[in-house]
């Protein structure tokens, strides 16, 4: 998941033990109130601090003041991690940092636990705060803590981290252990935030300042879905490479598609439905990682994408350890790359390493530039034996794994894997057009601000995007994993998938997209595809992509016409600004055949209760006979995976009178037409 003139670069991460010496800034404002925790109130969490997170984490017998063994003074703050939660401590957003242009932000603190071992600060941040909108967090950083008292310190620098326009409202973090099945206590002490001016020589480019060509939602706002197609005018080729689904290893979480020896173990139901999609891309990661070796994992992959129908030459793979617990060196990227042409292999598509802007606390990836010089060393290494080789490099969110990690390394790499999940917080409580639509709407615009961002990076140069994990990943009203919450891959999860698909196909914004995940297990649907415990039945998600590769032709077709629009409007949604991210109701997409005998049109009508009358006119095209299917269910807490077909995957009535195509979308769903040219 991602974003010119560099100068100087300061080593972004600072972590001073006891002894250490300072920044200059003893006499500085402390930013942070009730920092020292002196304030002899029992309230639970102290004055100037709140709980975070799920509801049902904000237990506040595990945030209280401390007099026990402070640091300094009478009190120390106390917060404890029950086993199997993931709630965290903020500054309360009243007394928020509100930051400056051109500064650094110190922050200090003295920190103790009950045993050894990782603890994390982190800053939150937010565009605003009423409502509440997500800004790009501008620092997280696992610590090693102990038993006795220890000295931390951490900065951040506007214009580096974060950019102040943005991340209006900053907030310190701090969470007992970044493992949520441990249980673990951690103390702090004496927290404190400095400001300073800036000692690093220039600014990162502002993203968000970049001039590109705004969404296209190719239909105006109108009463009603009505549009004409000029079949002679072809606008671009479709990006076919858009209906991909990943897998997640050779020897993955469930067994499938190899098990721990290397033996093949995909039943033949499952085999059979997967090559039924005729999916264009897939892609593997930790392939370097495998218990029967990196050439063994090499020759599964052929072997499987074989039997399924992917091409090699569109197939990603990633060789790095899940987490990025350990190194593959660069010759060991080489020596992949050179087996793949002694064998004959297709595979070029080289993605180094798999979310490393996440820094777990083992990872080999503890700060951007270490990444930056493994993408370099990687990419000289692979090229020297397949110099067609394309390599592809991950960004995140903020300025330090977007904007820098892709100027530092620009040269190294040919694409960028930006892994645009839709978060959308507390789904349960979702308006389902705006889960459906403006989720999308605004993270479309934000795919569109990367590529402007790459281009900036990388001038004379083409670089394009592969999004290789795609989907919404919303976790559950108490706390559940993304994996675990239904919603995500239910109708509302589904037709979410349904817009972005067709946006990826007409606009070409990306190269391909491969979404999360092929093989999942009947306990945890919230991505589900298929699961080989029920190799007779299908996802929901499964059956979009079965339509959607078998209906996108090899040309888009411009669309000249109206839709009625959605614009969030204030109570709509609880964590939507009225206004936002307007956008059609009803997109659609209209793509000719590479013989010219098909026009194949898509549409996804995201209102939940308006049923929606489409007219198309296919204008320099004699339509003839005219056949369809639409996805839709009305539950929104159904089961993603499907007991028949038929309970999501519907006949459409479709009549074609002269020039002209109609029928109507049903509520909630997503609607596929194919219209032959008469013989």
């Amino acid at each position: 998941m991602g974003r010119t003139g560099f100068g100087a670069v300061v080593g972004w991460r600072l972590a001073l033990l006891v002894g250490a010496a300072g920044l200059g800034l003893s006499g500085a404002e402390n930013l942070v109130g009730n920092g020292d925790f002196e304030d002899p109130s029992a309230a639970s969490p102290p004055p100037g601090w709140v709980m975070w997170g799920a509801e049902p984490y904000k237990d506040p017998a595990n945030y209280t003041r401390d007099s026990a063994a402070p640091h300094a003074g009478t009190g120390s703050f106390r917060i404890h991690h029950p086993a199997n939660t993931s709630g965290y401590i903020v500054v309360a957003p009243e007394k928020a940092i509100r930051p400056q242009a051109d500064l650094t932000y110190t922050i200090r603190f003295w920190a103790r636990a009950d045993r050894p071992g990782p603890a994390v600060y982190q800053w939150v941040a937010y565009v605003s705060i009423q409502p509440y909108v997500d800004a790009s967090w501008p620092g997280r950083e696992v610590f090693e803590v102990g038993t006795e008292w220890q000295r931390f310190e951490y900065a951040i620098t506007e214009g580096w981290e974060f950019y102040a326009t943005h991340a209006r409202y900053l907030m310190p973090s701090f969470v007992a252990t970044p493992e949520a099945g441990q249980e673990r206590t951690l103390w702090l002490d004496d927290v404190s935030v400095a400001a300073s001016p800036s000692t690093r020589q220039g600014r990162l480019v502002d993203e968000r300042a970049l001039r590109y060509e705004p969404l296209n939602h190719r239909l105006q706002p109108g009463d009603r879905l009505e549009f004409s197609v000029d079949v002679g005018k072809p606008l671009r080729d479709a990006t076919r490479l858009a209906g991909g689904i990943s897998f997640h290893r050779v020897c993955g979480w469930t067994g499938q598609p190899y098990d721990r020896q290397g033996r093949y173990a995909l039943d033949p139901q499952i085999e059979a439905a997967i090559r039924d999609l005729r999916l264009p891309m897939t892609r593997f990661y930790g392939v370097g990682d495998e218990p029967f070796g990196l050439d063994g994992a090499l020759d599964r992959v052929a072997e499987v994408v074989g039997k399924v129908g992917v091409p090699q030459a569109s197939t990603v793979l990633e060789l790095e350890t899940q987490g990025a617990t350990r190194l593959v060196p660069p010759a060991d990227w080489a020596r992949a790359a050179g087996y793949c042409r002694q064998k004959g292999y297709g595979f070029r598509y080289w993605e180094v390493a798999n979310e490393p802007y996440l820094r777990r606390a083992d990872s080999v990836f503890a700060t951007p530039d270490a990444y930056i010089a493994h993408v370099q060393a990687v990419s000289a290494a692979v090229r020297q034996v397949q110099p067609d080789a394309r390599i592809g490099i991950a960004i995140g969110d903020g300025l330090s794994w977007g904007p820098y990690v892709l100027q530092r390394a620009a040269g190294s790499y040919d694409f960028v894997v930006p892994h645009y999940y839709a978060f959308v917080p507390q789904i349960h409580r979702r308006r389902f057009e705006v889960a459906v639509l403006t989720e999308n709407y605004a993270l479309l615009d934000r795919v569109l601000r990367t590529q402007a961002l790459i281009a900036a990076c990388n001038p004379g140069r083409e670089v394009t995007q592969l999004d290789t994990e795609w989907g919404v990943h919303s976790s559950g009203p108490n706390g559940e994993v993304a994996d675990a919450v239904d919603r995500n891959a239910s109708i509302i999860g589904t037709l979410h998938r349904a817009v972005r698909l067709l946006y990826y196909a007409r606009e070409g914004m990306v190269q391909g997209a491969s979404s999360w995940q092929m093989l999942s297990r009947t306990s945890h649907q919230g991505f589900g595809v298929l699961a080989q415990e029920r190799p007779e039945q299908r996802f929901m998600i499964y059956w979009l992509y079965h339509a959607f590769n078998a209906f996108l032709g090899d040309r888009v077709l411009d669309l000249q016409g109206t839709t009625p629009y959605y614009t969030p409007a204030a109570g709509d949604d609880p964590l939507t600004r009225a206004g936002q991210s307007p956008g059609p109701l009803a997109p659609a997409m209209a793509t000719l055949s590479a013989a010219g005998h098909e026009v194949c049109i898509m549409a996804v009508n995201g209102s939940w209760g308006r049923e929606m009358p489409m007219r198309a006119r296919l204008s320099g095209f004699t339509a003839g006979r005219a056949v369809g299917l639409y996805l839709s269910s009305s539950d929104l807490d159904a089961k993603p995976l499907l007991e028949r077909r038929e309970d999501f995957v519907h006949d459409l009535t479709v009549q074609v009178e002269g020039e002209a195509v109609l029928t109507s979308l049903p509520p909630h769903s997503a609607s596929f037409i194919r219209v032959r040219a008469r013989e």
